[in-house]
């Protein structure tokens, strides 16, 4: 009888230890406390095996039997950067720039299956379609705590051909749904995020305001406007008579802008460089006139041309599908240079959100990525802004949120 009692006594004392030691988070809601995202690094060796390829055959593809080797190249940091950033979006976590915690990562794993892909009538080749996996091990570094580490491996496909004939389409998304799975993950959760009252372990760093629409914003600036969506007329902006692209171009030293409406508001990308005042411009008819800079946001500049009926570009309402193609602003009779491989995440400045494109350039555009894209029907489809770090993919906006966020801070431009 005694030991069936101490035996009794002893197992009530695993479980209340079992119970101390895997007792859960505190209760009550919880919010994201400040976390910035690092460089995604590549830590494999150049002639790593990379997976394999085969070729399209008929309407299928043979089992892939050619073995890739990796190669390095120095854009790949950026773009898996830039996809962990989309992925922790998507896992329902935030970042703030500057933060004490810091999330990095380092690719250590990458099998890829891989078709490449020929044209059914001239069976010229036209791009890499495939799917593949990545690994990557992530450091969380909260000084003076300890670096905690996790491992994930994501996913990515793509069924539509890349242009340049390279992987980076599915290295792209298989690193954002591995950056997913990390946001996900109970035990990422419980370091990224406090309970409501700032108690317990990850109460360190403050808590990131939450971006708060007012009354009076544009509804094109507040929620994504997707391509088969009809957004409302925006009266700010007076709609432009059609024209020939090229004769709303306009130079300004070595960068060409575009005007984007009829009262004389003008497009430029932002170089940093200190400008004159007043600016003078190079219309496309030869003129020179001189523009007044109104503000400047996301790497563009807003400027003000003398008042008048000005030749404008005509703007596309709605973001670009995936699979569009895109073209040059001085490109009629080429052909498309570009197609929408992605929606991507928001890129935030001024307190203000814009979602941007992922495009699959032309080989020849990769290393000078055109500032301006037009649809099929000659509206303003994309603009390139500035890139975060040397060796990132170009990011590209569609213009009407740009738009709508130069007539929040301006007022009615239509003065």
């Amino acid at each position: 009888m005694r030991h069936s009692a101490g035996s009794f006594l002893a197992l009530c004392l695993i479980l209340l230890l079992t119970a101390c030691a895997e007792a859960p988070p505190p209760p009550g809601p919880r919010v994201p406390v400040a976390l910035s995202l690092g460089r995604i690094q590549v830590d494999l060796p150049v002639g790593h095996k990379a997976g394999a390829y085969g070729w399209r055959w008929d309407w299928s593809c043979v089992a892939p039997f050619n073995e890739v080797a990796w190669i390095t190249e120095g854009r790949t940091p950026g773009l898996l950067t830039q996809a962990a950033r989309d992925g922790v979006g998507l896992g329902g976590l935030g970042l703030t720039a500057g933060a004490a915690r810091v999330l990095t990562g380092r690719l250590v794993d990458v099998e890829l299956s891989l078709c490449r892909q020929r044209d059914a009538l001239s069976q010229k080749p036209i791009g890499i379609t495939g799917e593949g996996n990545v690994r990557i091990d992530w450091e969380l570094t909260d000084p003076p705590e300890p670096v905690r580490r996790f491992t994930t491996v994501g996913e990515g496909e793509t069924d539509i051909p890349s242009l340049n004939g390279q992987y980076d389409i599915i290295l792209r998304n298989a690193a954002a749904d591995a950056a997913r799975r990390l946001a996900a993950m109970p035990e990422f959760r419980q370091l990224v995020m406090s309970p409501m009252g700032g108690e317990g372990p990850a109460a360190a760093g403050p808590v990131p305001a939450l971006p708060v629409s007012s009354p009076g914003q544009p509804a094109a600036f507040v929620e994504t406007v997707e391509a088969d969506e009809t957004p409302e007329p925006e009266p700010a902006m007076q709609v432009a008579t059609p024209v020939a692209p090229g004769a709303a171009r306009v130079q300004m030293g070595a960068n060409a802008g575009v005007i984007v409406d009829p009262r004389g508001w003008v497009l430029l990308p932002d170089t940093s460089a200190d400008l004159a005042d007043p600016l003078p411009l190079l219309l496309a008819d030869g003129q020179v006139v001189t523009g007044q800079l109104a503000a400047r946001a996301f790497g563009f500049l807003l400027v003000r041309l003398p008042e008048g009926n000005w030749p404008a570009l005509a703007i596309r309402r709605q973001r670009p599908a995936v699979s569009q193609w895109l073209h040059r602003l001085d490109g009629e009779g080429r052909g498309p240079v570009a197609m929408v491989a992605a929606h991507t995440g928001p890129v935030r400045a001024q307190a203000t959100e814009i979602p941007s494109l992922l495009l699959d350039l032309d080989e020849e555009l990769w290393r000078n990525p055109p500032w301006i894209l037009l649809d099929e029907e000659g509206r303003l489809a994309a603009l390139r802004g500035a890139k975060a770090l040397p060796g990132d993919p170009a990011p590209y906006y569609a213009p009407s949120p740009v738009m709508a966020h130069f007539r929040t801070i301006m007022g009615d431009m239509g003065n």
